[in-house]
């Protein structure tokens, strides 16, 4: 073999080595563990007793994933999320500050994406919340994190949804009624409603239909909804949202006569 031959196998060697080291570097250096590490030293940092300190310096990265009752979901964002059920996070930053509902929809059962939106088996921010190429379930942010509320409680208002209860009784007032039909009510000239929460996640996109449909929907003869304020807009785009096909895992159990009786 010629000696140039032995250099390009030489140098081959070389770059071979340094992709396995970058790629052992990346697999090591992950946003998760990186979070975890954060969590561990403000963890520390709130421990009160020895036995509490010693309990956080054994902690090691973890992977950590729910399923979902009823689904295919499987939720990985308690991997950073480490403090949602925690009540000495309360007033921890983000993304370890302790969730405000735990008592109501227990992670065990529910995860996070069935409610809040974004990819569930992500492993980074960016994918976690979903705003990326191919991914059309993005994290629901602020008001409109109201929606999820309303896959599940169809007959009455919810507490701490107003957005979505003004949307609910918006829509009826509005003339969506005569061409769209939800759960059976309603007009057949446009789409059923009854699951478009669905199959169209994007709070953005509701948004820009309710101002210009035929821009969103070439060929749509619905009417433009730009005359309305936007905070209907939001309202109504909020109940779009919640209008959604939830497992049945997930829905409250119907309520009896006796316990009707007791109220």
């Amino acid at each position: 073999m010629s000696r140039r031959w032995v250099w390009a196998f030489a140098v081959l060697g070389v770059f071979n080595g340094l992709l396995f080291l970058v790629a052992l570097w990346r697999d090591y250096d992950r946003d998760w563990k990186r979070y975890q590490t954060a969590f561990f030293a403000l963890e520390g940092r709130k421990a009160r007793t020895a036995r509490e300190e010693e309990a956080v310096k054994a902690r090691r990265h973890e992977f950590i994933q729910v399923a979902v009752a009823g689904t295919a979901r499987v939720d990985r964002c308690m991997m950073c999320h480490l403090g949602i059920e925690d009540q000495r996070f309360a007033d921890a930053p983000q993304p370890f500050r302790t969730h405000p509902e735990i008592p109501r929809h227990p992670f065990e059962r529910f995860g996070c994406t069935v409610c809040h939106g974004g990819q569930d088996m992500a492993t980074t921010k960016a994918d976690a919340h979903g705003r990326v190429p191919f991914w059309g379930e993005p994290l629901l942010e602020e008001e409109y994190r109201q929606a999820a509320c309303g896959g599940c409680h169809l007959g009455a208002d919810v507490p701490g949804a107003p957005l979505l209860a003004q949307g609910r009784q918006l829509y009826p007032q509005q003339p969506c009624v005569g061409c769209h039909r939800i759960r059976g009510v309603g007009g057949v000239v446009g789409p059923d409603l009854t699951f478009v929460g669905s199959r169209k996640h994007d709070p953005e996109w509701y948004l820009r239909h309710f101002k210009d449909p035929q821009a969103t929907v070439p060929g749509s003869t619905m009417p433009s909804f730009k005359h309305l304020p936007e905070a209907e807009l939001k309202a109504l785009t909020v109940y779009m949202l919640s209008l959604r096909e939830m497992p049945s895992a997930l829905l409250p159990a119907p309520r009896t006569a006796a316990a009707s009786e007791t109220r």
